[in-house]
């Protein structure tokens, strides 16, 4: 399920909750990746949301790549590393990459992907292993190897990675939306009155 929270200065951050809470090792089957919609023309962040796969390894700092398509081998726009907190063992949680706002395009196809030196953290994704239907049809999760067997609906297309990114540039904020339809409604009120007044003294 995708959701839109409003953030300052006409920006958005856009959650896509795939439905799901297995996770996919990002140093065994990586770089690991999403390709998405891109909502906005300015990109602030990037998240993801991982998994604690080994508590034994060392937390060590990831690499997310922003790539312009929808495959692991499209140009890379821009790259930066970021170290989580990772907790407990099979902790979910959501870590951030400040992108800075990078220039894209709106409605374009974009990939996100993330490598790791060490097995200690996953990818969240879904939906859950018996499910058929797809969360998020603007992409798709997306492994530098072969993760999931011919019995999983992976092999189907169907599965998307827990991911958020904040945008702006294109994405309205509610207050924004709301004195846009009082206007409307105020132009419209003034039209109707405007058009009675000249009835009235066609009639008189």
């Amino acid at each position: 399920m995708a959701t839109i929270a409003a953030m300052p200065a006409q920006a958005a951050t856009v959650v896509q909750d795939a439905g799901g809470s297995r996770g996919t090792s990002i140093f065994k089957y990586g770089p690991v990746g999403q390709s998405f919609t891109m909502v906005g023309t300015s990109l602030a962040s990037f998240g993801f949301q991982f998994q604690t796969i080994s508590t034994a390894q060392t937390n060590a700092a990831l690499t997310l790549s922003l790539l312009d398509g929808s495959t692991l081998g499209a140009t890379v726009l821009r790259q930066v590393t970021g170290t989580p907190v990772a907790g407990a063992a099979r902790q979910n949680f959501w870590y951030d990459f400040d992108l800075g706002g990078l220039t894209l395009t709106d409605g374009a196809i974009y990939t996100a992907v993330v490598s790791a030196t060490t097995d200690r953290l996953g990818l969240v994704y879904g939906p859950a292993a018996n499910a058929s239907a797809d969360g998020y049809a603007g992409g798709q999760l997306l492994t530098s190897k072969p993760a999931f067997d011919a019995a999983s609906n992976c092999t189907k297309g169907i599965c998307d990675a827990n991911f958020r990114f904040t945008s702006g540039g294109a994405v309205p904020e509610p207050a924004s939306w709301a004195m846009l339809l009082l206007g409307f409604g105020a132009v419209g009120y003034t039209l109707r009155r405007t058009r009675g007044v000249k009835v009235a003294r066609q009639l008189v």
